[in-house]
């Protein structure tokens, strides 16, 4: 069965300490044990841009979907025997040991092929083509709806599909389906429920590739039925090498944090083709 592992501080957050670091083995752990489909970091919240569309207007803004201190800081896609093993993988990640792991099944469709994964097969070494977003699809409660319902997703994949631009997808299971995994001082914790407290709440995600940076994700997130219902945020990745000096790395990245990379939300948005 297919689980997502999001990565987050939480509230009760401890120290990261990079010396302690040992994602390297967890990578190699679960990619011995072919349970590993792809994950990768994510860059801060500083560089979240937010889709939504209202009355036909693209409005776009700085910053993640909800002010929660518990954004999403990474994910991982996993193919595990059943939620107990999920729980088990989950466990082992270093953020489990200062922050909180919250695993949350997919959609299982009544009609699609049972032997068909979320990410297709060799994608996890594929060298990107473009700049790669993980686009949340966010439910707000009250928003508007479309015309088209739920059916209006399928040509908005489609299209994505066809242009290239979508990589893989699906919809989640709903939070009350959410598991969150701890650990501290060697005991494993594992409680019901997702861990953001906002009223809203990711109900899927896709991988986009574009070759028109932000321009072109906010473009292709406009377009998404979920725009006009509820909000779309772009993440870039940020990818590092696990194996690689975790103090090291810390130390090299720390101009960068705190910092937006990605360009303003209104000088991209002048770039999106309506």
């Amino acid at each position: 069965m297919e689980y997502a592992l999001f990565y987050a501080e939480g509230a009760d957050a401890l120290p990261y300490v990079p010396a302690d670091d040992n994602v390297g083995e967890w990578v190699d752990d679960v990619e011995a044990r072919g349970v590993s489909e792809y994950g990768e970091r994510l860059r801060p919240e500083q560089d979240a841009t937010t889709v939504r569309v209202r009355g036909g207007e693209v409005l776009v803004v700085d910053g993640p979907f909800t002010e929660s201190k518990e954004s999403i800081g990474g994910f991982d896609v996993i193919d595990a025997r059943d939620l107990d093993e999920a729980i088990e993988i989950a466990s082992k990640h270093p953020v489990a040991s200062f922050g909180r792991v919250e695993i949350r099944p997919f959609v299982r469709w009544p009609d699609a092929d049972p032997d068909a994964r979320i990410v297709p097969d060799g994608f996890a070494h594929e060298a990107p083509r473009g700049r790669r977003y993980l686009m949340l699809v966010v439910v707000e409660p009250g928003g508007e709806r479309g015309d088209e319902g739920d059916a209006g997703v399928d040509p908005w994949v489609d299209e994505m599909d066809g242009r290239g631009v979508r990589r893989f997808g699906e919809v989640l299971q709903p939070p009350a389906d959410a598991t969150f995994v701890r650990r501290r001082h060697g005991e494993v914790l594992v409680t019901d429920g997702g861990f953001a407290e906002a009223k809203e709440w990711v109900a899927g995600f896709d991988l986009i590739e574009v070759r028109g940076g932000l321009a072109e994700a906010i473009e292709v997130a406009s377009k998404h039925p979920m725009a006009r219902g509820g909000a779309i945020e772009l993440r870039p990745l940020w990818p590092f090498d696990v194996h690689e000096d975790h103090v090291a790395r810390t130390e090299r990245e720390a101009a960068e944090r705190g910092v937006r990379l990605e360009p303003a939300a209104a000088e991209a948005l002048a770039g999106v083709v309506r």
